[in-house]
């Protein structure tokens, strides 16, 4: 059992050392190949491995931009924000590698750096195919911080009860509070995305609230 241990031991190190022997661009092109096969694990880790051994003056653009895509594949998303970010800095597929920016990080819950991502590529991005996207996501998010505060403006305009009746006032100006600010996000929602249904029911459910 101990030489087996020891053989296997030597493989790995033999095969280690046949991969440190590859040229980048060897590297590269295996990462392709094992992207077009869908291996998105061993297509990152060979990308990963050509970028740190890259030596061409110039970055290939196209290859992080891959690398970004299988990171996001198979769910590591703290590497899609570092290589798409990447990509945005080469100036590669910028656009849509903003949307996967902002993707990435709205599934690690990272909501305001999200916003702040979407803000931006919404406005430097402006005449690209891939801004609807940007503001479908940007106006999602508007609308659940909306319709959760309605939901609450809600809970507490049910408070009044027989008993309490005297406080209808008090209770009611508390709830316009935060119906105001559910306000705010449904609004800003429909800057970014005019003919969202969702942000116009809740402004619509708020007047009526307040107007009971």
């Amino acid at each position: 059992m101990r030489y087996l241990a020891t053989l296997s031991f030597l493989m790995l190190m033999f095969v280690g050392a046949i991969a440190q022997d590859k040229s980048a661009a060897e590297l590269k092109n295996e990462g392709n190949d094992a992207l077009k096969a869908k291996d998105y694990k061993t297509a990152l880790s060979l990308y990963e491995q050509a970028i740190a051994s890259w030596e061409e003056e110039e970055m290939d653009a196209a290859m992080v931009y891959n690398t970004a895509t299988c990171a996001r594949k198979i769910k590591d998303y703290d590497k899609a924000v570092k290589y798409f970010t990447q990509s945005v800095e080469l100036d590669y597929k910028a656009d849509i590698s903003t949307y996967y920016i902002a993707s990435s990080l709205d599934k690690q819950d990272k909501e305001d750096e999200m916003v702040e991502v979407l803000v931006d590529g919404i406005e430097k991005y402006s005449t690209s195919k891939y801004v609807g996207h940007m503001k479908k996501m940007l106006a999602t998010y508007y609308v659940k911080q909306s319709n959760a505060l309605y939901t609450e403006g809600q809970t507490i305009l049910n408070t009044r009860t027989a008993d309490n009746n005297d406080q209808w006032d008090s209770i009611k100006e508390k709830a316009k509070v935060v119906f105001d600010k559910a306000a705010d996000f449904a609004n800003k929602a429909l800057e970014v995305q005019p003919t969202n249904a969702n942000a116009k029911t809740i402004l619509a459910g708020i007047e009526t609230m307040l107007a009971s």
